[in-house]
């Protein structure tokens, strides 16, 4: 058995630890993300996160999930990374493969969340899926015929930009904008999605007539991604999904009320599975994917 030293950061927690061939976590651990000092001191914090590890373990790689747009050939940081300042033009792979001397890889964290779901996950044995995270934005993965699809310049699934009815999708559809649209309706701070939903449960009509609105525009903007795809399945995440069923069987009625009849039924609507881990896991099938062309084979579940 082989291991990978996996690295998930995040704007604003950085998850690291072992991750098998096979893709089982051996090892993990959390730390906040010093993003407040940087890109350039990021990639230093990162070489002092892995030291340790490395000489445990003695990985044959590293693999990295990042927020932002990346070049995954020079592993460097496109954009869209703004919780960390000056993250553009950092190359976690440059520092790492530097300090260490094994091969690095960098991909998107939503990307790598699709990996790992394709891996380990609701997406497994699935060959045409897309998979969303809905949190502070809406950020998402596609894969095509089995394989990741990146874009021609590394920034495909940026869809929580587009527009519906004039608004920017992920200021109204995101968990963040619930919270907001709450705060607005009631006058009142310090709300969660947790007492959100809980109130929502609770027959709440303010809240009940808060959430409909943001449902409906959360599956407006999914039907708009299965015309677009047509996927088999879309896997859905991010701390919403933790309500489970419900949540799925009221998204999957809100995406058929929009869709045209004859798309109806084409595509599965699923909550993500792989995990709290699911960004280190799916670096990691990255890494092999990109290191052991034969790894496609050997696992033919994606």
């Amino acid at each position: 058995m082989s291991v990978i030293l996996a690295i998930d950061i995040g704007g604003t927690q950085i998850k690291y630890g072992i991750v098998a061939d096979d893709g089982a976590v051996l090892h993990h651990a959390q730390v906040d993300t010093p993003a407040t000092r940087g890109g350039p001191y990021l990639m230093d914090y990162l070489c002092e996160l892995a030291a340790p590890l490395v000489r445990e373990f003695a990985p044959i790689g590293i693999a990295v999930s990042s927020l932002g747009l990346i070049d995954p050939v020079t592993g460097t940081i496109l954009g869209a990374a703004e919780a960390v300042p000056n993250y553009a033009g950092c190359s976690p792979k440059a520092a790492l493969e530097a300090a260490f001397k094994v091969p690095v890889t960098v991909e998107n964290d939503v990307n790598c969340v699709a990996l790992a779901e394709g891996w380990q996950g609701a997406a497994k044995g699935v060959q045409h899926f897309i998979a969303l995270t809905i949190g502070t934005g809406i950020g998402g993965g596609i894969v095509i015929n089995g394989n990741l699809y990146r874009g021609a310049r590394a920034a495909a699934g940026e869809w929580g930009y587009m527009r519906i009815a004039g608004k920017m999708w992920e200021r109204y559809a995101s968990m963040s904008a619930l919270i907001r649209a709450v705060e607005a309706a009631t006058g009142e701070g310090n709300w969660d999605g947790k007492r959100i939903l809980a109130e929502y449960d609770a027959k709440n009509a303010q809240i009940c007539a808060v959430v409909a609105q943001w449902l409906d525009l959360l599956a407006t903007g999914i039907a708009n991604l299965i015309y677009a795809f047509n996927p088999q399945r879309v896997i859905v995440g991010g701390g919403v999904s933790a309500r489970g069923e419900p949540f799925r069987l009221e998204l999957a009625n809100g995406i058929d009320a929009v869709l045209e009849p004859d798309f109806r039924g084409m595509t599965e609507i699923c909550l993500a599975s792989a995990g709290n881990h699911a960004g280190m896991i799916g670096a990691t099938r990255n890494w092999l994917l990109t290191n052991t062309p034969d790894h496609a084979l050997q696992t033919p579940s994606f």
